[in-house]
């Protein structure tokens, strides 16, 4: 592939063996984990998370982070309802002579709802997550956003100790007040209807070591708005991985290096594959995530 994804393997190697975007873009990272003070108590309690991701774009030598915070309260192990706010920094972009200050912005925020093991039989698992987004993110906002619906329906087969399959499909319903909007670069129509679907595998190495690695495809219905806007009434494909590395320090903090790729096929026509492009133009992070 490229030099610094082999630098990221293996960097992740190393940690094995230790023992703003267009109004209709969404979010690259696969369902991210979450992690809390307690996973073996069955009692309800408050959670509180925080998460930094300094992230350096490959190609273009762009560094920036991309944080959340959440709050909420777990019923018990199973059931839990929070509200996560992302938000992003921009560290340095070569593009520009000089950046002022950090030009924090909010990204997506949305309520979360996790219903885990509404079947489970020891090996084949069925959970489910629902999210309400609402326009925290400037571009949405602007563009019209009210909110975007989506649901995950989330299957796991748990092969042995350590391995584990995953899968989900998640239809997503985008509800805006206008058809589209004008941007800086002309009219762009937006979303209605997304369907995403991804398919994963996790190893756990020990207590302390997670690895996941997700294979996710996107397709998007846009809005009729214009026969000027490039995306007018269109189906708009992705496909993108999301590998990540988890190293526990203890109960309430959790490090890790990260990946996402680029969309990997080009022309938006799925065999027309561009993977190598795809992962140049990735980001890399590393991941810091606090916990109550």
């Amino acid at each position: 592939m490229t030099n610094l994804l082999l630098v990221f393997l293996l960097i992740t190697s190393v940690v094995f063996s230790a023992t703003g975007p267009a109004p209709y873009e969404t979010d690259q990272s696969v369902n991210k984990t979450q992690f809390g003070s307690s996973t073996t108590s069955n009692k309800s309690k408050i959670l509180g998370n925080f998460e930094a991701r300094p992230s350096y774009r490959m190609l273009v030598g762009e560094f920036h982070s991309e944080d959340s915070a959440t709050l909420g309260y777990q019923f018990d192990q199973k059931n839990s309802v929070v509200y996560k706010q992302d938000f992003n920094t921009n560290i340095y972009e070569p593009k520009s002579a000089a950046v002022s200050g950090l030009n924090a912005s909010l990204a997506d925020g949305y309520l979360k709802e996790k219903f885990n093991d509404l079947y489970n039989d020891g090996k084949l698992s069925l959970s489910y997550e629902g999210r309400q987004y609402l326009p925290t993110s400037t571009v949405r906002r602007d563009a019209g956003m009210v909110t975007a619906l989506r649901n995950y329906v989330k299957l796991k087969y748990q092969a042995t100790s350590n391995f584990a399959l995953s899968f989900e499909e998640v239809p997503v319903i985008h509800i805006y007040s206008s058809a589209g909007t004008i941007t800086g670069k002309g009219p762009l129509a937006n979303p209605v209807f997304e369907n995403r679907a991804s398919m994963g595998l996790e190893y756990v190495f020990s207590d302390k070591i997670k690895f996941m690695c997700p294979f996710l495809v996107s397709d998007l219905r846009t809005r009729g708005y214009s026969s000027l806007a490039e995306n007018n009434e269109k189906w708009l494909h992705r496909i993108w991985i999301n590998p990540e590395v988890y190293y526990t320090v203890n109960s309430n903090v959790v490090v890790g290096l990260g990946f996402y790729s680029e969309n990997l096929i080009q022309n938006n026509n799925f065999t027309d594959m561009i993977v190598d492009r795809g992962i140049e133009q990735g980001t890399v992070q590393f991941i810091v995530s606090t916990s109550l």
